[in-house]
């Protein structure tokens, strides 16, 4: 929250402004930072994770397969779709690394700043090339799972979802406020230095 009872911001002072912050809005932004690490670095080590523990027949049932495609599933299959999984989530995780940035500076009551808006920009382009290596990566996924199947039965698939296009959104969606408060940032810097 905006603590409206503080002092009006004064003209010519945008470059180092900050808006006063409630601490427990401070608290929030803080634990929404240390929330993206943790699930940036949470996810690739999940994911590797996943991919160590999971039993063939969850595979089988996951990916619609039929259970003679998957009949072995050694330990080369699996690091090779746990590099695959990681390769797109990287993505991913780096945005959120950036993102914790952009809290930082919402905390510090510095939402026009240049590294939050660079943060948020980041994440917006982090989601967005998630979105696209998750298309790629189920393709190479569908082929690592069934490199061992017998001749014949051996698949290359391609997915696209609706998890990708709400992903492609959002990232759109969040590219687009990065631009608009860029925009606000120098509109206000330039008015300022008019009085």
């Amino acid at each position: 929250m905006i603590d409206t009872k503080a002092d009006p911001l004064h003209a010519g002072h945008f470059a180092g402004f900050s808006i006063p912050v409630t601490s427990r809005t401070a608290r929030l932004f803080n634990l929404l930072a240390v929330a993206a690490v943790v699930i940036a670095t949470v996810l690739p080590l999940a994911v590797v994770l996943y991919w160590m523990l999971v039993e063939q027949s969850e595979i089988v049932r996951l990916n619609g397969f039929a259970a003679s495609v998957l009949a072995e599933f050694d330990a080369l299959q699996r690091l090779a779709a746990a590099a695959i999984s990681v390769a797109t989530i990287l993505p991913l995780s780096w945005g959120l690394m950036r993102l914790r940035v952009c809290f930082i500076e919402f905390a510090q009551g510095r939402p026009f700043a240049a590294r939050g808006i660079a943060g948020l920009r980041d994440f917006a382009t982090g989601m967005a090339l998630a979105a696209l290596a998750k298309l790629v990566g189920f393709t190479l996924l569908t082929l690592v799972l069934t490199w061992n199947a017998p001749p014949g039965m051996r698949q290359l698939a391609i997915q696209f979802n609706s998890d990708m296009l709400i992903m492609g959104l959002f990232a759109a969606t969040v590219a687009a406020l990065g631009w608009a408060m860029e925009k606000a940032a120098a509109i206000a810097e330039e008015n300022s230095q008019f009085v």
